[in-house]
Order: C-alpha cells, then structure tokens, then sequence
C-alpha cells in the first residue's frame, strides 16, 4: 500500500528490505543483527511464520510481511511497542492473535486477502488507529469494542461476509472514507447520519433495496457509491447533498431519476448505467459543474436540451439505448473530449458534434448511419473514431479524409467495397480496422499509410495480396483471416516491421502449407495459422528468434520440427485440434516456454493428464525424463548388439553401418574385445549419421540396419528390448 511506502521513504536510512527473495524463514541471526532497524520488509516470499525472536526488533515502526503464506502471528508482536504501520495483506491468516491489541502505537493496518472471520473482542483498544484495510477476508461482525477505535479515518471492510450494516461503525466520528462494497448488507441504518464528517461512502455489490432519508442529511458526503444493488429509485431528499461530487448508481433497477437531483449542484460525475432509465430529468442542465455523465445500457430514447447548458462536461456515454437523434444544442457542451453512442437507433450523424468540440473520442457502432456529413472535418481534434457496424455500403467515406489528426479508425462490419483516392489525408492513422467488409482487392491506397502500425482486413473477399503491401513500413499488426487466400500471401513476408500476424481460416478457403520465406518475418512475436489445413510447420521456423507466440490450432499437423529448439523466446505455444501423437523430447530444450495447449490431439506421449495442465515445467519434466529413459533403453540396445554379434559378421555389419570396418580392426594387435569393437563402432555410427536425431528414431534405424545385414535374430531380439520398455514406461 502507498502509506507503507511513504514510510519506508521517510526512513530510508534505517530500513531493511528482503523482498522477493523466496525465503521460507527468518534467520534469528538476522533479526539480532538489525534490533536497530525502524522499517522492515519481508513482503512476497514463502514465510509460514514469524519467529519468536522478532520481539528483538523492538525499535521497529514499521513491518511488512505481505504477500507469504502466514497463518498466524505470534503474540509477541505486542512487544514491538513502536510499531506504527503493519502490512500482513495476502497470507492465510485466519485469527489474529488478542495481544496485537496491545500495539499502542500503531496507526495503520492492512490485513486485507486474508481468511479472517472475526477480529479480537479487544480490537477497540487500538486506539491511535487511523488506517483499517480489511478487505477480502470472511468477517461477519464487528466487535462491540469496535465502537472506541475514535481517531480512524478510514475502513476498508470490501468483499466480506457481512450481513448487516455494523452499528459499532455509527460510533466513529473521525471517518472520512468507509468502504463497504462487495457484502450482503441489506438496509443502510437510520444512525448513519451520525458520520458528520463522512466524505466517501461505498457500498457497490450488495443487496439494498432502498435508502433512508437520514442518508441523506450526510451533507458533507463527496462521494457515493451504490452500484450494483437493487434500488428502483432515489429520493427527492438527494438534493440536500449540496456538497456532492462523485454519484454512482449503476447497475440497479432505477425507472426514474428524480428532478431534484439538481440540487447536487457540485455533482461532478453521474454514473447511472445499466438501469430502466426512459428519460434524464430536464433539470439535469442545472448541473453546471459536472463533467462526467455516464448513462449506458438504459432505456432513453430522447436526450433533454437542457443538456446544452452543461458548458463543463467532457465524458458523455449513452450507449445501448433507443436514441433516434440528438439534439442540436449538444454543440454548446463547449468541452466535450469524448462522447459514446453505440448501440443505438440513430440513421443520421449527430451535426451538432461538428461544431469546433474538442472531441478526441467519438464512439456512433452499431447504428443506422449509411453517410458522414461532408463538414465532419469540423472535429479536427478528433483521433479515435469507431464506426462499426452502420450501414455503409461501396466506397469508404471520403469526408473522413478530412480528420487529419486520426489515430484509430473502425469501419469493421458494414459493407465497404472500396478505397477512394485522398486516404493519403490521414498520416497519423496508426490503427485501421476494415474487418468484416466486402473488399475483394487490396486496397491500392492503404499504401500511403505510412504511420499505420494495425490493420484489420479479416472477414472480407481478398484474394491476394498487391505489392503495394511493402509500403506499409510501420506495420506492426496484420490480421488477414477468414479471406480467399488459396496459397498463404507471399508478400506479406515482405514486412520486415511485422510482429503480429494472423491467418486463420473458420470460414472459406483453408491454407494447406506455410511458405519457408516466413523467416524473413524477422521482428514476429505472434503468429496465429488456426483453422487451416496446415500438414507441417516450415522446417526454418527457428529462424523466427523473436517468436514468443505460436497458434495453429485445428490444423493437421503430426509431428514438430527440430528446429522448434532455436526459439529461445517462445513462451506460449497452442496446438490443440491437431494429429500430433507425441511431443519430441527437445520441446523441453525451450527454456522460454511456459504454457502449452495441446487438447483435442491423439497424444500418447505425454499423457493426457499431463499435457491438460499446460505447464511447461511439468510438460518439461516429463520429456526430460522420457529423454534419460530412452537414452537408457538405446544403450541397453548397443551393449546387447555387441555382447551378440558374432566376429564373422561385424565387417558386413559396419558396411550397412556405412562406416570402415579397418579403423576398427586394426585394434586387433592391441587385443581389443570384439564386444568393445562393436560398441565404438555403434558410437561411430550415431555420432555420424545420427547426432541430431531423437533418441527413439536411433533405436529404430538400428533396428533396420540389423535386417539389411541379415541379422535377424539380433533385430527381433533389440525390437523385443524395446517393446518391452515401452510397456513398462505405460
């Protein structure tokens, strides 16, 4: 938490940090070498305890031992009578001991992502508390000491097991901020006006139905947070909260916003999304000062003028709802920087945006619109623009070519067919979004797009790729899925900046090879082949060293390539949907990788139930084994070869070896065993021929080299070894 950083920045010179070092307990020599020590901090390792000792440190003011895996703390913490601040966030405590209450000094507590159900009966007897963060524990009730704790300020009690409003909370005068958000409360009690100097309250994610009138003569109130409960109206008395500035209802099932909120004449910003809304109350436009009006997922169909006197507001969102026009003198909301209608009925463009606004940020999606007005240049601050889903048909839009300061623009589902000329205007665009279209070309134009760094063509009719496609130079993420590609594009090898490319085919014409000329894609981090018809994976695909994705689920695809092993960065590999009956050994040599996903193969080896965990480090210790046993195995075969391969039969035996059997007879003077002989030549023969091959396909070619000198009794019996080692390894 922040306050326990301050601390450790106020005493900087007398602090001692272990942070991060993984460390499973506390050496007592440590704690007798630092008695002296005002901050300490052993958060993130693997403590399961404080020991005994710590009661050395009595100088101590502040301790941190967040994020280990404590379940208790031992009772003689109420020696560190120093103790200011204490973080024990994110363990596994589930009680507290009675003697923390001891703790005269302490100031600050954060106990927050605990298993906590209740706090001592004494806990009021910390009485210079300011700070409480009890969040995500189990408690159900407060302690009637609770009631003592006067000098608190702030009360975190988010995600518990309370039931009811704490009583014992009405009795703190000095809170300023109480959140209670993410409980089963029920009704808020009459007592609560007693918080005179309440400035935040929260109570989101909990089960109220309706609030008292004394709510609201809470007139110091700034902040209110109810979201996500069951009210189906606020009162009229709202308007008593004159200092008012933060109101959130969203997610109730409020019909109807009353008139009197005007009275919050210092409301700032107004949330309710998500209700049963038909209407915003006319006398909305008194609100001069707000400057965030957030209305999503209602049921408006009209907007009140009144709106236009709102000279401050800069967010307005009313997306998903019935809106069939805004009015005009919404081009009076003079700093407007970012406004949201998507999702609703409007055919023609709201004109008054183009008025000089400040907008930065226009959302019109899955509307009606089938044309822009020729003047929508006007918003010549505008940079993000999202237009999906309208009703645009043949060319793209041309007076957007008048947005010269354009960053992000989304045109994906209507039905564009083409790219006028003067596209060329929007040289900051840096992300184009075309997916969903009927472009059966690739659009010549897009070429002098210099800045453009995403680009979405997926979903439309394009069958291949124009040279013009090399211009792109800052191109860094190209999706070209689900098009009429037969062959994979082969200018898109072309993009030297490319780090994101996906070719994924659901729909239509399926891809059946991947080009070798890939690598030349030397910047690519991702790469997602998916629903194609894919056999194999290009045998230089480690040529790929900056890959750290790789996707090509629902393909074809039975074996990988060795040189999967060069991509020293991969990190995420998916395979699942495809014919691999087992994973090479060498997979594990990938010292990046991470996390693998391979349901829905025909895998053996390893088994199911390992590779459905997709980690690596369990994957990994599996085929490392599986790599010691088959080395065993194939050694067990060359000492049985040599123990049983007659004299007369090792010269024609090193001949189908395809090694010299004289570098090996010339040992004879020496009196060499011939067991001996033949295992150097084995070794010979594998470190020649078969370095690089995996150690399973060794023993197999071993096997045929047998049958091709006749020794078929010698093969059947290796074969014997090895179908013998399988089973057991089952």
């Amino acid at each position: 938490m922040k306050m326990f950083e301050e601390f450790f920045f106020q005493n900087q010179n007398s602090s001692f940090s272990l942070d991060g070092q993984s460390l499973k307990e506390i050496p007592v020599d440590l704690i007798l070498e630092n008695v002296k020590v005002k901050c300490l901090s052993l958060s993130n390792n693997e403590l399961k305890s404080l020991p005994e000792e710590i009661e050395g440190m009595s100088n101590v003011e502040v301790l941190s031992v967040q994020g280990n895996k404590l379940t208790s703390l031992p009772s003689v913490i109420q020696k560190l009578q120093l103790l200011k601040a204490l973080d024990i966030s994110n363990n596994q405590i589930a009680k507290l001991p009675n003697e923390i209450c001891e703790l005269k000094n302490i100031t600050r507590i954060n106990a927050s992502n605990n298993k906590l159900e209740c706090l001592p009966s004494t806990f009021g007897d910390l009485t210079t508390l300011q700070v409480l963060n009890l969040d995500g524990n189990r408690i159900n009730a407060l302690p009637e000491s609770f009631r003592s704790l006067k000098n608190i300020t702030v009360l975190n009690l988010d995600k518990n097991k309370l039931s009811h409003f704490p009583h014992v909370v009405c009795q703190l005068p000095k809170i300023l901020i109480l959140n209670l958000s993410k409980n089963k409360i029920l009704t808020l009690p009459k007592h609560i006006s007693k918080l005179t100097k309440l400035k935040q309250l929260s109570m989101n994610a909990n089960s109220l139905t309706c609030l008292p009138l004394q709510l609201f003569r809470m007139t110091n109130l700034e902040e209110l947070n109810l979201c996500m409960n069951q009210l189906t109206s606020l009162p009229d008395e709202v308007e008593k909260m004159k200092g008012l500035k933060v109101l959130q209802l969203s997610y109730n099932k409020i019909s109807s916003l009353t008139d009197k909120i005007s009275g919050c004449s210092k409301l700032r910003h107004l949330c309710v999304s998500g209700n049963l809304l038909r209407r915003l109350p006319e006398s909305i436009g008194v609100l001069t000062q707000l400057q965030d009006l957030i209305a999503n997922w209602n049921r408006l169909e009209t907007l009140p003028r009144q709106m236009s006197l709102l000279r401050n507001l800069s967010i307005f969102e009313c997306s998903k709802n019935y809106l069939g026009h805004i009015p005009l003198e919404i081009r009076k909301c003079s700093m407007l920087t970012s406004v949201d209608l998507g999702g609703n009925q409007l055919r023609n463009f709201p004109m008054g945006l183009c008025s000089g606004l400040p907008l930065k940020f226009l959302d019109i999606s899955q509307n009606l619109l089938s044309k822009l007005p020729a003047n929508i240049g006007e918003i010549h601050t505008l940079q993000h623009f999202n237009l999906r889903e309208n009703r645009f048909t043949g060319a793209l839009p041309k007076p957007l070519y008048e947005l010269h300061s354009l960053i992000h623009l989304d045109l994906s589902g209507n039905a564009i067919q083409t790219v006028p000329e003067g596209i060329s205007g929007l040289q900051n665009l840096q992300v184009l979004f075309l997916r969903g279209n009927r472009l059966d070309e690739f659009p010549l134009e897009l070429h002098h797009l210099k800045s453009v760094r995403v680009l979405d063509l997926s979903d439309n009719l394009l069958g291949r790729i124009s040279t013009e496609l090399k211009g792109l130079r800052e191109l860094r993420d190209l999706n070209l899925s689900n098009n009429q590609f037969f062959l994979f594009p082969a200018k898109v090898c072309d993009l030297k900046s490319l780090e994101k490319l996906k070719m994924c085919h659901k729909r239509g014409v399926k891809l059946t090879t991947l080009p070798k000329t890939l690598t030349k894609l030397r910047c690519l981090r991702e790469f997602d082949f998916s629903d194609n018809i894919i056999q194999e994976i290009p045998d230089n695909i480690g040529e790929l060293k900056n890959l750290t994705k790789l996707i090509g689920n629902n393909n074809h695809i039975s074996c990988l390539p060795k040189c999967i092993t060069a991509l020293q960065n991969l990190q995420h590999l998916e395979l699942k949907g495809n014919r691999l009956q087992y994973l090479p050994p060498y997979l594990g040599q990938l010292p990046s990788l991470k996390h693998v996903e391979l349901e829905g193969n025909p895998l053996t080896r390893p088994p199911k139930s390992i590779c459905d965990q997709h980690q690596m480090d369990t994957i990994g210790q599996y085929m490392n084994s599986e790599i010691a046993w088959n080395e065993k195995i194939l050694q067990k075969a060359f000492r049985f070869v040599a123990s049983n391969l007659q004299r007369r039969d090792f010269n024609h035996f090193c001949v189908k070896l395809r090694i010299l059997p004289q570098d090996f007879n010339a040992q004879e003077d020496k009196q060499v065993p011939q067991k001996e002989k033949t295992m150097q030549a084995l070794t010979k023969w594998r470190d020649l021929y078969n370095s690089e091959k995996e150690t399973s396909f060794v023993g197999d070619q071993l096997v045929r080299t047998l049958v091709l000198a006749g020794l078929y009794t010698l093969s059947s019996q290796v074969q014997a070894i090895k179908i013998y080692a399988k089973a057991i390894r089952l």
